[in-house]
């Protein structure tokens, strides 16, 4: 018997879909991206923005949780589930720094090969599709978190006033 977490099917399916996609964008729109001249500085801006949010979304799964079990194994599980969210936004945040860096290298290639240049706008069209699929999951998480901090201030009120909190 598995004691882990369960995969999710659907967010499995949802991941499959957005690399095909992330790998069609790719395709496609190098021949765009290559021709534009504010195509860089976009990217740039976007993913830059993007990963200062990230970045507090972070602060916010890894304080959100701390010590709200009634023991050490509520904690030891939230703990858990704590690491595992964070590994998911840090995949999202590594996408977004791969953007940055091929960003950076799509901007200095004068001299690469033009095959070189290429495939940097394909794999940087690829992430940054990628990282775009991601990012709308933060407004979701955001939401749910802050929910889920007032339902625990609701019911930490409610066993205040009924006695409810009171050990027998």
């Amino acid at each position: 018997m598995n004691d882990g977490p369960r995969i999710s099917s659907r967010k499995v399916a949802t991941e499959i879909i957005s690399v095909a996609v992330a790998v069609l964008a790719g395709w496609l729109l190098q021949p765009w991206y290559h021709r534009s001249e504010d195509a860089t500085s976009v990217l740039v801006t976007v993913f830059s923005i993007l990963a200062g949010f990230l970045a507090a979304v972070m602060a916010i799964v890894a304080n959100d949780r701390v010590l709200r079990g009634r023991n050490w194994r509520q904690d030891t599980y939230y703990l858990g589930q704590i690491r595992r969210e964070l590994l998911r936004h840090s995949m999202t945040f590594y996408i977004y720094l791969a953007v940055l860096v091929l960003a950076f290298l799509t901007s200095i290639s004068s001299t690469w090969p033009l095959w070189a240049q290429r495939w940097t706008e394909h794999s940087l069209l690829f992430f940054a599709t990628l990282g775009i699929f991601h990012s709308f999951q933060l407004p979701k998480i955001l939401s749910r978190k802050h929910v889920m901090a007032m339902e625990k201030e609701i019911r930490r009120r409610r066993d205040r006033e009924t006695g409810a909190d009171t050990k027998k």
